[in-house]
């Protein structure tokens, strides 16, 4: 009986040890997992599964940055095998990434930034160096000022907002490059503009303007820059729950705001946009300094447009693609007289005599297309009353614009001919009595 309680305990000292040894190398497997796996993205997005994990600094698609290389904390401590400390040292991991953590040797060295160029569309290329100075006002730039991830698919994407924020705001002093020019100046990021440019079949120079006519980017381009970049009161809210004193201190604001901690400039500047108006954008209709809708210069703007008017689609002027606004033309308090010699500054000498035959031709136009509207009342049936008030209406369109077709001079006279063959028709259709 000895020897038989004697075998049981054997097999059950036995049992005991491979439990424990699988016990010790479970919690080993735990421990090392716990340690290891903060050094990888996918540990921080177990819980925060609204970060979009796709980081813009990664040099390979294989290649993985773990957060506690870009976030880490003054008091975190090192993170060691300890789990305890390990927990403690992710707890307070600071969401402020601090430029010094970007320029580490490892990652982004400075020398290296600000040595290197970086092509961006078909610009001047990007140089850290001329954005890592100070400004005035407090207003200094941080890394994350520009990679600020904001709807971005990327962290650490650059948010392009920020580049037009900084470029384009109105200030009573502007900001200056390191060469002297305003920040704001055309030639800081465009000096490739296309020599030549096709636009209906017709070359443009730009050489030929710039340089022989001394004619400035400003001087055409009125709209390629929409919004003021202003700082909404409001937008405060998003933020704060009470309203300070300082909010028209710029040199406070930024203090506080990019200096000692890392807020964007698009969540407190309002939105400013930089580029062509094209067809399709929400800013056409109202792309020019003169509010069309509140100005009373709403047809002006839709006939530049080719636009308004029925039975045909038209094509933009030229001018009006260029971004030209009323002010280009007409000089005068009310916007209502040109002088010839305007015509000349830009185009070719004896441009305003052109001008002045093709508006007496429009006139002529106009005055067949009022008869053919009498005519054509005169044998109105139920099947061409619809044709005829869109003539009556396309006359009107253009009698009310008043240019005679200087606004758009191609979309007016394709306008009036639609109308005068429509008429036509009608009346070379009239039934015989």
């Amino acid at each position: 009986m000895f020897l038989e309680v004697k075998r049981l305990n054997k097999r059950l000292t036995i049992k005991l040890g491979i439990f424990s040894l699988v016990a010790i190398g479970v919690v080993v497997v735990v421990m090392l997992a716990t340690v290891s796996s903060p050094k990888q993205s996918r540990f921080c997005t177990s819980c925060h599964g609204d970060v979009v994990f796709t980081n813009a600094c990664k040099k390979l698609p294989s290649e993985d940055i773990a957060c506690q290389d870009c976030h880490s904390h003054e008091n975190s401590g090192a993170v060691t095998t300890d789990l305890m400390n390990t927990v403690n040292a992710f707890a307070t991991m600071d969401v402020k990434i601090k430029n010094r953590y970007c320029t580490q040797g490892s990652c982004h060295p400075l020398n290296t930034l600000t040595s290197a160029e970086v092509r961006y569309k078909k610009i001047t290329p990007f140089q850290h160096r001329t954005h890592t100075v100070n400004f005035r006002e407090n207003l200094s730039m941080r890394c994350t000022s520009c990679h600020a991830n904001l709807g971005g698919e990327k962290h650490f994407q650059t948010d392009t907002r920020t580049c037009n924020t900084c470029h384009f705001i109105y200030t009573q002093k502007p900001l200056y490059t390191y060469e002297e020019k305003p920040v704001s100046d055309c030639t800081v990021c465009h000096n490739n503009i296309e020599i030549t440019r096709d636009i209906y079949g017709k070359t443009f120079t730009h050489l030929k303007y710039e340089r022989e006519k001394k004619v400035r980017c400003s001087d055409c381009h009125f709209t390629i820059v929409r919004g003021t970049g202003r700082v909404d009161e409001a937008s405060c809210s998003q933020c704060h729950s009470e309203k300070t004193d300082h909010a028209k201190d710029a040199a406070r604001m930024h203090y506080y705001h990019i200096v000692k901690n890392k807020t964007p400039c698009t969540p407190c500047h309002t939105s400013i946009k930089h580029g062509w108006v094209k067809e399709n954008d929400d800013d056409f209709k109202n792309s020019h300094s003169l509010r069309p809708t509140e100005s009373g210069y709403e047809i002006q703007n839709l006939i530049m447009m080719g636009a308004g008017g029925k039975g045909i689609k038209g094509l933009p002027d030229p001018m009006y693609l260029a971004t030209l606004n009323c002010s280009a033309c007409h000089k005068d308090e009310f916007y209502a007289k040109v002088n010839p010699e305007v015509c000349i500054a830009c185009h070719e000498r004896g441009f305003d005599k052109i001008l002045f035959e093709q508006k007496l031709f429009v006139s002529s136009m106009m005055k067949r297309l009022k008869s053919l509207i009498k005519a054509a009342e005169n044998q109105q049936t139920p099947d061409t009353l619809s044709i005829i008030r869109e003539a009556a209406f396309n006359y009107e369109f253009v009698t009310k614009d008043g240019s005679f077709g200087s606004h758009n001079i191609k979309y007016v006279k394709n306008l009036l001919n639609h109308s005068i063959g429509q008429l036509r028709q009608i009346i070379r259709n009239k039934p015989k009595t």
